[in-house]
């Protein structure tokens, strides 16, 4: 018989062994699991929005005043864009090699120990998603106050307020 399952609330499922003496068909995977649920499409748009996030909006202009011309500008575009597309292949590869959820936790955990794997989920949590999360907050203040300010750029306590609202 196939292993027995219950679904518990969106995206959340409890397996439990198979309905006759035999042993389950995937005996680790009993108890409380994550349905997978990213298919190729959902897949896709994750990338592209870690990828590239929201510095697409706030560094072309100074990409272009670094440059000076652009057709330099749209070298070191393609250049970070195969970059990035580096980046995205490895973790391709890292998700089909290690089977487990938790991203580079897991892949810390499997591939150099449980003490770095704790040290960096200690600092992902306590300081890289709040930075990013205000990074991004501030990036969506300053395009969405721009309108309100022609010909000036808009005043910081707006912009930190907008900001401080968004998230």
């Amino acid at each position: 018989m196939a292993t027995v399952f219950k679904e518990i609330g969106p995206g959340v499922e409890i397996h439990g062994g198979s309905n006759d003496k035999k042993q389950s068909l995937h005996p680790k995977q009993d108890g409380l699991t994550l349905k997978r649920q990213v298919n190729l499409i959902s897949g896709i748009t994750l990338i592209i929005g870690t990828m590239i996030g929201s510095g697409i909006f706030i560094s072309p202009k100074g990409v272009l005043l670094g440059c000076g011309s652009i057709g330099l500008t749209l070298l070191v575009w393609t250049g970070c864009g195969l970059i990035a597309l580096g980046g995205s292949i490895s973790y391709v590869e890292l998700g089909t090699m290690i089977n487990m959820s938790g991203a580079e936790y897991a892949y810390i955990l499997k591939g150099i120990g449980e003490l770095p794997a704790f040290l960096f989920a200690w600092t992902s949590i306590i300081i890289i998603k709040p930075s990013t999360v205000s990074a991004i907050a501030m990036a969506f203040a300053e395009y969405a106050t721009q309108p309100f300010f022609p010909g000036c750029s808009p005043p910081p306590a707006v912009m930190k307020l907008l900001a401080t609202f968004c998230i």
